[in-house]
């Protein structure tokens, strides 16, 4: 054989080095990655990167949260001369397994494959319910139970990585459990837009619609806001919203907002997705993000100490994709190194995404009042004197003056108020604190958000 042609056999090829990761993997006992990462096809090395294959955008974020750290850790292990992965999003042929099981023309009817984009991690089974989003959990549980009847169109909103992606797939896969044969339709907002423009552009509109209006039963939308100011996509959307309601047929759609805070929502479909359910996901409280971190862990198969569990749910408080961000990336560095999981551990792997421990200031502290008590922050410093906002701005002053260095003229001048107001409202607050359990639990709650609890 030429030197040459010996020395390119010599070289690993894609398939051979990604081959290799997965049994590596597979040998140190992460199994809980392989159910993913399985999924991938490797296409190419490109300079130090291993290009993998994958279906769609939703597949590549979630993959590439959860899962690089580990990816990237293990190949330079192997001494592949690679040091990080990239992503193409491409069409995955069904593995031989899958195309094993399928029977033959002759041999009896397929069974009705599993819905496009449907992530089947994604259940009610996975998600753990708290107070912060106990109503979504059960509105969702019922439409999935009678899709089309209940709560048509229910209309999820909440900030990013709440848990709303979630819930939408694990609608999407109760139904598929109990109606195989029910025609599940899931999407992004961005992936219908770009559908409607290259059916417009390639003259294919009559496919597209028979796809979403007669050839749908359960319409999965996720992102809904990024409709607005797409005047002709929202159009299409309005058609389609319409031919499936009036066949009953499910809608579920997913938001960071409302419908009446979407900029450049027509008026009309304002309405439309306000004819069923509007329900909110709020932020995890401390209780809600203990039971995700311990669910979390039981999948990841990690033995995770209390005082660990309680080290991460003080300090990643309001995104839940990041509370389980952390728990893999202690996860995936304690399978490295073999180091104990303690809580000078997780400081030290989470050091880069812990909130800074900068010192507090008014400022900051009135952001959280108003996050908590869900009002403005300049509703705290005008003269506005209903009961709840006069509590919300006794507790911002209270707080301010408890965990600050400022003096009560300092404080007033933050609210437009007297610093005579502020003293008042410290008394009335700390003696609320002694007498009322109520307040003493939310002043606790803000006092964790604080970082400080």
């Amino acid at each position: 054989m030429p030197a040459t042609a010996e020395k390119a056999a010599s070289v690993p090829t894609a398939e051979n080095i990604w081959t290799k990761t997965l049994d590596t993997l597979r040998t140190e006992g992460k199994t809980y990655a392989l159910t993913w990462l399985e999924k991938l096809r490797p296409l190419a090395v490109v300079d130090r990167a291993l290009v993998l294959g994958v279906e769609d955008r939703f597949f590549r974020d979630w993959v590439d949260d959860h899962y690089r750290g580990l990816l990237e850790a293990t190949l330079v292990r192997m001494g592949a001369g690679l040091s990080t992965v990239q992503y193409e999003v491409v069409e995955i042929p069904p593995t031989p397994e899958k195309l094993a099981g399928v029977p033959s023309v002759t041999g009896g009817a397929a069974p009705p494959p599993r819905p496009v984009r449907l992530n089947e991690r994604f259940t009610f089974e996975t998600y753990v319910v708290g107070e912060s989003n106990q109503l979504p959990a059960a509105a969702a549980q019922a439409v999935a139970e009678d899709p089309g009847h209940l709560y048509n169109p229910l209309f999820i909103y909440g900030g990013t990585g709440l848990g709303k992606t979630h819930l939408l797939h694990a609608v999407g896969n109760k139904i598929h459990q109990h109606t195989p044969e029910a025609r599940i339709v899931y999407r992004s907002t961005e992936d219908f837009t770009n559908e409607y423009v290259e059916a417009v552009r390639d003259h294919k509109m009559p496919e597209f619609r028979r796809r979403y209006r007669e050839q749908c039963d359960v319409l999965l939308i996720d992102d809904i806001q990024f409709l607005g100011k797409r005047e002709e996509t929202q159009k299409e959307f309005f058609y389609t919203f319409n031919a499936l309601h009036e066949m009953s047929k499910a809608i579920i759609l997913t938001s960071d907002a409302v419908p009446a805070e979407i900029p450049g929502l027509e008026d009309r479909l304002r309405s439309r997705f306000t004819m069923g359910l509007l329900t909110d996901i709020q932020e995890p409280n401390y209780e809600t993000r203990i039971a995700i971190l311990k669910k979390k862990a039981d999948l990841e198969q990690l033995d995770l100490p209390d005082r660990v569990c309680h080290f991460i749910a003080r300090h990643v408080q309001r995104n839940v994709r990041e509370l389980e961000g952390a728990l893999v990336k202690i996860s995936a560095t304690h399978s490295l190194t073999h180091q104990p999981v303690t809580e000078e551990f997780a400081a030290q792997v989470l050091k880069d995404i812990l909130p800074s421990q900068r010192p507090l200031d008014v400022e900051h502290i009135q952001r959280e009042a108003a996050r908590y008590y869900k009002v403005a922050v300049e509703e705290l410093k005008q003269d506005r004197r209903t009961k709840a906002l006069a509590h919300a701005r006794a507790v911002a002053m209270y707080l301010s003056r408890k965990l600050t260095k400022s003096s009560f003229p300092e404080i007033a001048a933050h609210f437009n108020k007297d610093h005579s107001t502020v003293i008042s409202a410290v008394r009335k607050v700390e003696s609320s604190r002694e007498n009322d359990a109520a307040v003493k639990k939310q002043l606790e709650d803000l006092e964790v958000k604080l970082g400080v609890g």
